[in-house]
């Protein structure tokens, strides 16, 4: 089993995305997207498998919902959540919120 970290940067991601979604729809809209990311983090946890590449980076990514891409990396055994990253803000703001 490897072990899953948030950083602080993604924490800030979940806070937005949670944030819009109890504005623009209601806790229940709130409460799948929760749901959809521990199981996300089970898979990530539990599975032998590192998902497709992230553009030219050393980090992967794992489509969490179609608006929203959990952006990782991975030392040894433990994964570290980077960012989750909204789908349809610019690619281009989201690639280079990497590089920080």
């Amino acid at each position: 089993m490897r072990k899953v970290k948030i950083s602080s940067e993604a924490k800030l991601d979940l806070i937005g995305i949670e944030e819009y979604l109890l504005n623009k729809w209601n806790e229940k809209v709130a409460d799948d997207f929760y749901q959809k990311l521990i199981d996300a983090i089970d898979i990530l946890e539990t599975a032998n498998v590192n998902f497709e590449k992230y553009l030219d980076t050393d980090f992967r990514k794992f489509l969490l919902t179609k608006h929203n891409t959990i952006i990782y990396k991975v030392i040894n055994d433990e994964i570290t959540i980077v960012r989750i990253l909204q789908n349809f803000q610019d690619p281009d703001e989201n690639y280079k919120s990497l590089e920080k």
